[in-house]
């Protein structure tokens, strides 16, 4: 299995697109669900992107709604067959951190899936650190599917 950077060109400007909608929700939804006043951070990072070139779109999704369902406290697709996973998480009812995995099929075969991660801190932990969380469970499960398949 190959995993690399995605190069640009291609749907990238497309895909950069559709994160910034996701992202401006995450943000959104973290920045009006907040209704105590506190001193805090809103932190946000555009995290790792893998590309994935012998597995299909479905396993993707597979993947990071494991993943997100490992590291967050709610999962949801953005809408039926979208790719688009969105996972946040609670302190004290309200949400302190969200993030976006999506899933595009490429060209030349195989897929790619990109992280967006906010967080309000504290309480939460930094953004980047939500992002790595969740590149490492992404590819975890990755590797354990390949580890099963190999069987």
């Amino acid at each position: 299995m190959g995993v690399q950077p995605v190069q640009p060109g291609g749907r990238t400007l497309l895909m950069m697109h559709n994160r910034a909608v996701y992202f401006v929700a995450a943000l959104a939804l973290c920045a009006t669900a907040t209704g105590t006043r506190a001193s805090a951070t809103l932190e946000t990072v555009v995290g790792q992107r893998v590309v994935v070139t012998d597995k299909t779109e479905s396993d993707c999704n597979a993947r990071a709604k494991s993943a997100l369902g490992s590291v967050m406290q709610s999962v949801v697709e953005a809408g039926e067959g979208s790719g688009k996973w969105l996972g946040t998480s609670n302190t004290g009812g309200s949400p302190t951190a969200s993030a976006v995995i999506e899933c595009h099929n490429l060209d030349s075969g195989g897929y790619a899936a990109s992280f967006t991660c906010a967080t309000q801190v504290p309480p939460a932990d930094h953004a980047a650190a939500l992002c790595d969380k969740l590149s490492a469970a992404f590819n975890a499960a990755t590797a354990a599917a390949n580890a099963g398949g190999a069987k």
